[in-house]
């Protein structure tokens, strides 16, 4: 009775209110559904764009973000730096799983979004700051330690196992080595540092203990055959024991830098 007394513009009103309410109650309830931590990718990519449909295109995207974060979360307990999970096993666990989130949200809003603008940039922000709390994560359970004491191998390992899963990003356009370079390369310069400090030392005693006498291959040896070079390298005083142990050392800093981080110390 009472529809039936409304004037067309006041019944069309009262059917938009309707709608409106439908269609926020439908939105809350998709909201609701995101949220909860048993939802599969698949579910979580039809409630956002169902969301996105209904005009909220903002909440949604922000919506898929905070769930990939909370799943990253909720991850993450079942990874405590502890027993066999320690040092650079704990990182490379770790640094797949942070890294694996991000490419599969990155995904997620690419193939919802599409590329626009404002959805890239909170893509992004998003993205350097799960990469920003990685990082300090790794480097205050598995870095600080070893560069304290110049453990340069284990620092030059986590390191590179780092870059190596943040590198596959850059295909997707999230360049965030910047990230982990400007977290990292502290780190990587105070073990070099030690390391290097306790070489001198650990020299300096070797060298005071060595007896420095010269020992000279027999004489006659064919080592390297009679060419003129294998004379000559014949002739050559052999190593003492501690410029012996002065080359290993510095081999494993030339591995360590050359090999596994030696991005860090390129200009950029």
């Amino acid at each position: 009775e009472k529809q039936k007394s409304l004037t067309p513009s006041a019944l069309l009103l009262s059917l938009q209110a309707a709608i409106m309410e439908k269609r926020k109650k439908l939105a809350y309830q998709l909201a609701e559904a995101a949220c909860q931590s048993s939802i599969t990718i698949v579910e979580l990519r039809s409630s956002v764009q169902a969301l996105k449909r209904l005009g909220d295109g903002p909440r949604a995207h922000t919506l898929l973000l905070k769930t990939h974060y909370q799943k990253l979360q909720s991850n993450m307990q079942s990874l405590r730096p502890s027993g066999s999970l320690e040092g650079v096993a704990y990182t490379a666990a770790l640094s797949q799983l942070v890294f694996s989130t991000i490419a599969q949200a990155a995904s997620d809003s690419l193939a919802i979004f599409n590329e626009e603008p404002a959805y890239v940039s909170e893509l992004v922000t998003w993205a350097v700051k799960q990469t920003e709390n990685f990082a300090l994560l790794v480097k205050r359970h598995v870095l600080d330690l070893p560069a304290a004491s110049g453990g340069l191998r284990p620092v030059a390992e986590s390191v590179h196992i780092c870059f190596g899963h943040c590198s596959l990003l850059e295909a997707r356009g999230l360049a965030l080595s910047p990230v982990l370079m400007k977290i990292f390369r502290p780190c990587v310069e105070r073990a070099l540092n030690a390391n290097l400090k306790r070489i001198e030392q650990s020299t300096a005693a070797l060298a005071a203990a060595d007896d420095w006498s010269l020992n000279y291959p027999p004489v006659g040896s064919r080592a390297f055959g009679t060419t003129s070079i294998g004379t000559a390298l014949s002739s050559q005083p052999r190593l003492s024991c501690s410029a012996h142990k002065f080359n290993s050392m510095v081999q494993v800093i030339f591995w360590c830098i050359c090999v596994q981080c030696s991005s860090l110390f390129l200009v950029h």
